[in-house]
């Protein structure tokens, strides 16, 4: 009897070490003998075109809604983040490195969430654990994953866990960790010809916080003046999508990589408890957060605390 087709999905909007988990979690699948395929909910952006390009992976399959299918989440856990048609289908399996969100099953299922920097730690844990050799494009696309969640470990997300396993990771593939790490910070850098509206939304994210919906975006660059200088039209099209989505705020962080640093724009609601939450203060819709690299971290927790 035929095994039914399993799709490791990461989330909406999906980042490098989205993409690149799930590549890697279905390959060890696949080894272990199940019939599981590697998937995404949206467009691959610059940095993750670079990795899968240099390590000669294909792109995995766009799912559009995934009602019906068997499911095994990556490196998210909430429906808001989820690609359309997750509550109709069967979610399996989780691993994440997150917060445990609001994604319900029917029956028991595998879960792994580590306080770890990234999906990708994670999965290279799996491979260890099953005793499953790591082939060097899989490793190259874990290794990318890993230095990309953790700003080539400089993320306060960081653990001693993904230090030790992102020097693995280069000795499979024969790369040097801070030389191949600067080259994915000007890869995640290029914002292109992108609209302010595609700038906002290009690494999104919807938090459920008390009172409703909270949008936060962040563009991670080493050019924050391509986003600061067009401040106007950013704020504009904030305005909107807010509007459009009914959040009580958006927020976008600008987050420049060398300074370690943050702007962040405003819009909406609840300003002071935005100001009290970041210990900001926020001046014609922007602030200036020191030291703030981590949405997952840094930002969202203060924030959900506050909005109590």
């Amino acid at each position: 009897m035929t095994q039914e087709t399993r799709y490791v999905v990461g989330h909406q909007q999906p980042d490098t070490d989205a993409i690149c988990s799930s590549i890697a979690y279905a390959h060890l699948k696949q080894e272990q003998g199940e019939n599981v395929l590697p998937a995404r909910c949206g467009e691959i952006n610059p940095e993750t075109r670079f990795v899968l390009d240099r390590f000669e992976v294909d792109d995995p399959d766009l799912l559009e809604d995934v009602t019906g299918k068997q499911i095994i989440l990556v490196d998210h856990n909430e429906y808001s983040q989820t690609a359309p048609g997750m509550r109709n289908a069967e979610v399996v399996e989780i691993i994440d490195h997150h917060r445990v969100g609001d994604v319900e099953t029917g029956t028991p299922i595998h879960c792994r969430i580590e306080p770890i920097g990234s999906t990708s730690t994670l999965v290279t844990k799996l491979y260890r654990e099953h005793g499953v050799d790591i082939p060097e494009h899989v490793a190259g696309l874990m290794l990318s994953g890993l230095l990309s969640d953790t700003v080539v470990l400089r993320s306060p997300t960081t653990t001693d866990e993904d230090r030790n396993i992102a020097q693995e990771l280069a000795g499979i593939t024969g790369v040097d960790v801070e030389k191949y790490g600067r080259e994915l910070l000007q890869q995640k850098s290029k914002l292109g010809e992108k609209t302010p509206r595609e700038m906002v939304t290009g690494d999104f994210k919807e938090f459920e916080m008390d009172g409703g919906t909270v949008g936060i975006g962040q563009v991670e660059t080493v050019t924050p003046e391509q986003v600061l200088e067009q401040r106007h039209a950013v704020l504009d099209a904030m305005h909107e999508i807010r509007e459009e989505r009914d959040y009580i705020f958006l927020t976008l962080l600008v987050t420049d990589l060398l300074e370690e640093d943050t702007e962040a724009f405003f819009v909406g609601d609840r300003q002071n408890v935005f100001e009290q939450a970041l210990d900001t203060t926020v001046e014609d819709e922007q602030a200036s957060l020191p030291g703030v690299m981590s949405r997952k971290k840094q930002v969202v927790p203060p924030l959900e605390e506050a909005m109590k």
